[in-house]
């Protein structure tokens, strides 16, 4: 930089128009990060930084005033000159062969060995002078004048190896115009076009001295190739239609493929697509309804196509063939919505399906046997849940159920339902003196009882320990105490069996009735058990009716 202290700088329309296209490819490379559908995108991502890099040091030798500093600037300029035909022919290799994954860093690095030892090389040129020679000079002698180069033997072995990469491009894009038709051939020959523009312009500067401004026209052929890539992006979309499509359909889908375009054009099928319509050659480009064999019915059936529906069944004319046809649309999403850049085509041959049908319905058949087997299971586990295990009588799930049922019923036949809080006296002593045993058979005895004095619209309910609740619907007060009653005095009058001999039971019993004393189940609970709490303090064994409004 030192060479560069007592240099004057100078704007002119040459460097303006190199810091322009310098802001160009910036914004260019700042567009190509966000696209990430495309091979080889970060080789071409560092083949805009390289670019730009040998635009800006052009800018800065064409803007200097001393010859000193002009040459500076030449020989920083050195990485980006190396590089940018290095991830140039990276960047074709990967996108010809549908390269997707990321360069390595390893083989970035090993591409920016060779340019950062030329670069070397060529800012210590003033010790060793075999990169620019003695004869480097200034055109003229009026300030900024250009610099007219002499080239040393180092500077023809570096532009060896630039040439070696140029010609590895051009192999590259040559090979895949030559083995490819249709739009890809038009493409890979635009390919060619511009592969070939820098190699020219580099080969007419330093064979025939040709300058640009008084300078290198290399790195601004390289910017025209660049810009013209962008018009392939923004334009023919490139990168978005014809590389997704060959990834997808020629290496992942083995079934015939084909992709179109919104014009209905077929832009690529797969060999089994081209062997189904016996197709070898002038197909690519062709209106989708030209195809033969199946190319008008699938027309009409993408115009039909339910957005809603996966797949749609195409039968082909004069012919036993069935297919599956799946469509997903290829689109691009931008900042101003999506863009539909065309649909894929996947045909199934479904011709055997019928074979699948008659054993799924075989299979379906068994299914639902074991549904109903299940379904039957799934009942007597329900049932199980909602009775007590000990006495077998319904357990507290069941009540609201069966409550809301009963109380929907009277209110549309106008009729009452009692509620009565059942609840065996002394047991707590019983259980004391005899055990827990002892007490079961005496549950199981007074369920038993309850049961059998109930009519069959009746339902009794284990809702505690020694507590039950009998529902008694389509009865009035009087006939429900004297039902209860009657149960009272049948057990006490009858002692029960257990396992050490007879036991003497009484209970008492209080109750309630819908819709006198409440309306909710809850209420008609506590008015039968305030009735009942009045018969345990009356004596016990006996019913009491509450008098609860």
């Amino acid at each position: 930089m030192s060479l560069c202290a007592g240099s004057g700088w100078a704007l002119s329309v040459p460097v303006a128009l190199t810091g322009m296209v310098c802001v160009g490819v910036l914004l260019l490379m700042r567009w190509v990060t966000r696209q990430r559908y495309f091979p080889g995108r970060e080789s071409f991502i560092l083949l805009h930084a390289a670019s730009l890099w040998w635009m800006l040091a052009a800018a800065l030798e064409m803007a200097a005033q001393a010859t000193d500093c002009k040459v500076f600037w030449a020989s920083m300029a050195w990485p980006g000159i190396l590089l940018v035909p290095a991830f140039w022919s990276v960047f074709l290799y990967q996108y010809v062969n549908s390269v997707r994954q990321p360069l390595l860093l390893r083989h970035t690095l090993g591409l920016t060995v060779v340019p950062v030892a030329i670069w070397l090389v060529a800012l210590s040129n003033p010790w060793h002078a075999l990169f620019y020679g003695a004869g480097t000079a200034a055109l003229s002698v009026e300030p900024g004048s250009p610099v007219r180069y002499q080239h040393g033997p180092l500077f023809y072995a570096a532009a060896v190896y630039i040439y070696l990469f140029m010609a590895f491009s051009m192999g590259v894009v040559i090979r895949a115009a030559v083995f490819s038709n249709g739009v890809h051939r038009r493409h890979y020959l635009a390919f060619v076009v511009l592969t070939a523009v820098p190699w020219l312009a580099n080969i007419s500067y330093v064979g025939f001295g040709w300058t640009l401004f008084g300078f290198d026209p290399t790195p601004f052929s390289f910017t025209f190739s660049l810009l013209a890539f962008t018009w392939l992006i923004v334009s023919v979309r490139l990168f978005d239609l014809l590389p997704v499509a060959r990834h997808l359909l020629l290496e992942a889908l083995p079934d015939p493929v084909l992709v179109v375009d919104p014009q209905m054009r077929v832009i690529e099928a797969n060999l089994e697509a081209l062997k189904l319509a016996g197709l070898s050659k002038d197909w690519q480009g062709r209106k989708l309804a030209d195809w033969p064999v199946f190319g008008r019915d699938l027309q009409g059936l993408m115009r039909r196509q339910d957005p809603a529906a996966a797949d749609q069944l195409l039968a082909l004319a004069n012919s036993a063939r069935y297919f599956e046809v799946r469509l997903r649309a290829i689109e691009r999403v931008t900042r101003n919505g999506t863009i539909v850049l065309g649909q894929m085509l996947y045909l199934r041959d479904v011709t055997q399906r019928h074979v699948g049908e008659l054993k799924l319905a075989e299979a379906l058949v068994v299914s639902e046997d074991r549904l109903r087997t299940i379904s039957r299971l799934h009942e007597q586990l329900r049932e199980q849940a909602l009775r007590d295990p000990l006495t077998g009588l319904y357990n507290r799930r069941y009540l609201d159920e069966f409550f809301n049922r009963e109380q929907a019923r009277a209110e549309r036949e106008r009729t009452s339902v009692a509620l009565a809080l059942v609840d065996l006296d002394h047991f707590k002593l019983l259980n004391d003196e005899h055990g827990h045993l002892e007490g079961d058979d005496v549950l199981k005895g007074v369920a038993q009882h309850l049961l059998s004095s109930l009519r069959a619209s009746d339902a009794v309910f284990r809702i505690g320990g020694e507590e039950f609740l009998l529902v008694l619907p389509g009865v009035d007060v009087q006939e429900a105490r004297q039902r209860l009653e009657s149960i009272c005095q049948g057990l006490a009058s009858r002692p029960l069996p257990t396992r050490s001999g007879v036991r003497a039971v009484t209970l008492s019993a209080g109750l309630a009735m819908w819709p006198a004393q409440g309306h909710a189940l809850d209420e008609l609970l506590h008015a039968a058990d305030v009735a009942l709490y009045e018969a345990k303090r009356a004596g016990r064994n006996r019913v009491q009716v509450c008098a609860q409004v």
